[in-house]
């Protein structure tokens, strides 16, 4: 039996210019929504112009603002993250998603993260990949429920619990080469102030993974028909609330 109706909120690459640019804060927003319960849960599948997401330890190095600097001279808006984690970098070559429903019990972090991402993991083998969680040795962003697939990570996962949410979110690296990544990510740390010892070895996106050409539009289409056999989807846009919200967030969430 299906769970509760889902909105499905997505942001593609033909969205509107001002909502690509909300783009890093949209889940969150909707996720306050989801909380207040002035809106159902949500599904979000988005696209996004390049940026760098930085987790809660990062803001606490002790260059920061010299890592900042690498960042920006990359090109990359910086912004901090709602969940834990440490640096990623999302960009064209990326897919991301998230769920935000009700929760108001904190027991319940293991139970959210295998839950709110088994669409993904439908989604994930309808392309023919059959992914488990896992850490990636030495990988941006580890944790113990990032999705793995043959020994390698194929999509980084964090969470978010409180003011009355679950927000479980991430990224699936569809093209995205993270050997370069890897690289700009060291550069920051070394700049900031932090280990500076990330390797790409474990991480791979899924068109080296499947070893052919995979589109975006193909990851995207593979998420939504998962989601699809856990939730009923129902087709919605950002409340009026949520656009605010997003504007709102999208200055306070910025760091460069």
């Amino acid at each position: 039996m299906k769970a509760p109706a889902h909105r499905l909120i997505r942001i593609g690459n033909n969205a509107p210019a001002e909502l690509l640019d909300l783009s890093p804060v949209v889940a969150e927003a909707v996720a306050v929504s989801v909380g207040s319960g002035a809106a159902p849960p949500a599904v979000v599948i988005r696209r996004q112009r390049p940026y760098a997401l930085l987790g809660p330890r990062d803001r606490r190095l002790p260059r920061l603002a010299e890592g900042l600097a690498v960042l920006k001279d990359a090109g990359l808006p910086v912004f901090e993250r709602i969940s834990g984690g440490s640096a990623v970098i999302l960009d064209e070559g990326c897919v991301s998603f998230a769920v935000a429903q009700p929760c108001r019990d904190r027991t319940l972090i293991q139970h959210n993260f295998a839950a709110l991402t088994e669409g993904v993991r439908r989604g994930l083998r309808r392309l023919g990949v059959q992914a488990v969680f896992g850490e990636a040795p030495g990988s941006f962003c580890p944790g113990p429920f990032d999705l793995m697939a043959d020994g390698r990570k194929v999509a980084g996962v964090a969470q978010a619990l409180r003011a009355g949410f679950a927000l479980v979110s991430g990224m699936v690296l569809v093209t995205q080469d993270p050997v370069p990544v890897t690289a700009l990510l060291n550069r920051f740390y070394a700049a900031a102030g932090g280990p500076a010892a990330l390797v790409p070895d474990h991480v791979a996106p899924l068109s080296r993974l499947l070893a052919r050409p995979v589109t975006l539009d193909e990851v995207e289409a593979a998420l939504v028909a998962g989601f699809a056999e856990v939730y009923d989807l129902v087709p919605a846009s950002l409340t009026s609330a949520e656009w605010d919200r997003a504007k709102a967030l999208k200055d306070a969430r910025r760091l460069a």
